[in-house]
């Protein structure tokens, strides 16, 4: 049946909607795992029990490169800092290389078109979801953080993402003929509700990657006229509410404002529906001949390359000391502000990426071939930095590669995307819905993630691959071999089983045996098996310890798995501490401090201890 084929895919739509809604975007392993292993045995009965068609070369090519990602992050845990993080987040590649397969596996124009409106669909939903949740919830104001809507992703910017990840793919559903009616106003709605969502979080990063992607996207594809008619329209809908969106910025009563703009985001949703079918009404009775049709759409593309040369125009025009004002925005990018004052987000430019990205080149600088270890950035930023800041990421998946896998890595990484983006870039230019959708995120979401550590959130990535991946399948392939297919199901089965499925047991009987298990020797000790890796069975053995004295032995075990966690070296300190082992509680807080510099929490510890 029409849709049948997409099935696969939609559960991995909804896998990422429940990964933003139940688990708030967390990039633990042990909240997404579970869904890895689903996606692997999807994968695995997709190739059993369907013909799923033959990928090109270069999508092959680039699932290839993804896999081989994958292996040199696993390879990395050799030299990490943090081995157990390591593997998550090979782990993590793993899956995306799995959704990126079933995404490849859609055919049939209907069946790709099904996918797209599925990730519009679930941006446009979980932002209608949030803005019920703020009008009607009884806390609302404790999703913002300074102002700002962190959720359902409790990161600001990783909120954005989950909303914008289904912009393009509303667009271009809301920009087609062939679209039934009520799909066009529905997506129109979702883009509406898209947007909406991002002016809460008020990320600048979002804002950016959406307006260049514009650009790349206009500019690729023949559609553009259509594009720009739904883009214009839900702009100038959402832009008339921009004030009462961001109002929980500065709002003195942070409870109304949130509320309300709960409300404007429900409103302009509806609207937007509203809206879409005048839109679709009108665009059915309009047709423009085939000349008239070639020359608007040339009109369009000259008013872009107007538009883009406006800009440098503009600021040369009403910026009187260009240089000057240039250093001046130089100096701000490089120090976070000690205070906002602005009326909005968008209009500080000052963070702490500067320091991120120049602690990222260094490490890049001494260790080019094979970088410090995947998930390395962390406990070196901790060491060299020069904000407060705790990053986990260097807020640029760019940087990330270079400085954690060096140069090898980021080839494998390069050799894995570079193929989908010229398919997905080569489908727009024929006018495919699919690949024009997969285009307008791809460039989206690549734009987004040099600036942020958007890849590391499942709920974002989980769509943006699998869109990726449908937008870059053929219609007219041949099936896959019988042999190429058992191959895939195994790979699937052994993923889901022996891959995937140990690691999250492991982490489900770890805190199983911390919220109050019967036999929690028993659960911890299959922890250990199942997973020998993390050190987190054994902290918290440690805390189930009947005395301190008895807690010291796991705490030395799990030192001994991660030496250079300042996380496990600082409970070490301090169960040497309980167990009135002075002299060691003081070896391993110095040991700590010099993991951390300047924590204020292990120099009261130290200060404490040596009063003692």
């Amino acid at each position: 049946m029409p849709g049948g084929r997409s099935l696969p895919a939609l559960a991995i739509v909804t896998f990422a909607c429940l990964l933003a809604w139940v688990e708030t975007g967390s990039i633990e392993g042990a909240d997404w795992l579970l869904y890895a292993v689903l996606a692997a045995l999807l994968l695995a009965v997709l190739a059993f029990a369907d013909s799923p068609p033959r990928p090109t070369a270069a999508a092959l090519a680039g699932v290839a490169f993804l896999v081989a990602f994958a292996g040199w992050q696993a390879v990395s845990i050799a030299w990490s800092a943090v081995p157990s993080l390591a593997r998550d987040d090979a782990l993590l590649t793993l899956f995306y290389a799995v959704v990126l397969a079933i995404g490849l596996s859609v055919r049939g124009a209907v069946d790709r078109g099904v996918v797209v409106a599925a990730v519009a669909a679930g941006s446009g939903g979980l932002a209608v979801a949030t803005g019920a949740a703020l009008r009607f919830g009884s806390t609302p104001a404790a999703d913002f953080g300074d102002g700002r809507l962190a959720f359902p992703v409790t990161y600001t910017n990783g909120a954005a993402a989950m909303f914008l990840v289904g912009f393009w793919p509303a667009v271009v559903l809301a920009a087609r003929r062939e679209v039934p009616l009520a799909g066009r106003a529905g997506a129109l709605a979702a883009a509406a509700a898209t947007l909406a969502g991002w002016l809460l979080t008020q990320s600048k990063g979002g804002g950016i990657a959406l307006g260049l992607s514009a650009v790349a996207i206009l500019a690729l594809s023949r559609d553009r006229l259509r594009l720009i008619l739904p883009t214009t329209i839900t702009g100038l809908l959402v832009g008339s509410q921009f004030h009462e969106l961001i109002a929980p910025y500065t709002s003195s009563d942070l409870l109304v404002a949130a509320r309300d703009a709960g409300l404007t985001v429900l409103w302009l949703t509806a609207a937007a529906a509203a809206a879409g079918v005048l839109y679709a009404l009108a665009d059915r009775r309009l047709r423009l001949s085939t000349r008239w049709h070639r020359v608007a759409t040339r009109a369009a593309l000259a008013a872009l390359v107007v538009a883009v040369l406006a800009v440098p125009i503009a600021f040369f025009a009403t910026v009187e000391h260009p240089r000057s004002w240039a250093g001046d925005e130089w100096r701000a990018f490089r120090h976070s502000p000690s205070s906002e004052t602005a009326t909005t987000h968008f209009g500080s430019l000052g963070s702490n990426r500067y320091d991120f990205w120049r602690v990222a080149l260094k490490e890049f600088s001494n260790h080019p071939l094979a970088g410090i270890g995947d998930r390395g950035f962390g406990p070196a930023y901790l060491i060299e930095r020069r904000s407060g800041e705790t990053p986990v990421r260097a807020h640029s998946f760019e940087l990330d590669a270079l400085s954690e896998l060096g140069v090898v890595g980021s080839l494998l990484l390069l050799g894995a995307l570079a193929p989908f983006v010229v398919l997905t870039a080569r489908g727009a230019w024929r006018g495919d819905l699919a690949a024009t959708a997969g285009a307008g995120t791809a460039a989206y979401f690549l734009i987004h993630a040099s600036a942020d550590w958007i890849w590391t959130i499942p709920a974002v990535g989980l769509p943006f691959f699998v869109l990726l991946g449908t937008a870059s399948a053929r219609d007219d392939a041949p099936p896959l071999p019988r042999l190429a297919r058992t191959g895939v199901a195994i790979a699937g089965v052994v993923a889901a089983l022996a891959v995937f499925a140990p690691p999250w047991l492991s982490s489900r009987l770890s805190s199983h045996a911390l919220e109050g298990s019967t036999s929690p020797a028993s659960d911890l000790r299959w922890a250990r098996r199942l997973d020998p890796l993390p050190g987190r069975p054994y902290l918290v053995q440690a805390e189930v310890a009947p005395t301190p004295a008895a807690a010291l032995g796991p705490l030395l075990e799990a030192a001994a798995k991660e030496p250079r966690s300042v996380d496990t070296r600082f409970e070490l300190g301090l169960g040497y501490a309980r167990a009135h082992h002075l002299r060691a509680a003081r070896r391993e807080l110095r040991l700590a401090l010099r993991l951390e510099p300047g924590a204020p929490a292990i120099e009261q510890a130290l200060r404490r201890i040596q009063h003692r």
